[in-house]
């Protein structure tokens, strides 16, 4: 609670100081950078910059996984957040996605003119491995908006 609490007060100073805060991101050397409209993946921890944009993104982690586990039947499928920080414009700003919405489909957040769609996150759970915080990894798919 205190790590979110701390992140919504840097985007709060930000916001309020004109965004003047930088993320530092770098492109991985060994993914070429996407372009909008080509899905992506990331591992935790692991930061690109859209090519052709001034759109970065870096898979934070998953705060949160209750998915049902692939061996066992469950009463509700679950969900897993994804946590990410994306920075556009000198402004950065946190963006949770959840696996699941009422559609069933993965979840959608906006920033700066950009819509960022989760497509996918694995490992999915089972009974009989843990998944240990830096095993996620996460499919993206960045697109436009309509002007």
């Amino acid at each position: 609670m205190v790590a979110i609490t701390s992140r919504l007060f840097v985007i709060a100073c930000s916001l309020l100081l004109g965004c003047g805060t930088s993320l530092n991101v770098s492109s991985t050397e060994d993914q070429k950078s996407p372009r909008v409209g080509q899905e992506f993946s990331l591992k935790v921890g692991q930061q690109l910059k859209l090519e052709g944009v001034d759109l970065q993104v870096r898979f934070a982690g998953v705060p949160q996984d209750s998915r049902c586990p692939e061996n066992v039947n469950c009463v509700w499928a679950g969900n897993a957040e994804v946590a990410l920080d994306l920075h556009h414009n000198n402004c950065t700003a946190v963006v949770t996605l959840n696996t699941l919405r009422s559609s069933g489909t993965g979840d959608e957040g906006k920033v700066g003119g950009f819509r960022i769609k989760l497509v996918k996150l694995v490992p999915y759970p089972h009974t009989e491995r843990k998944i240990a915080p830096g095993d996620y990894t996460v499919t993206l798919l960045v697109t436009k908006e309509a002007d």
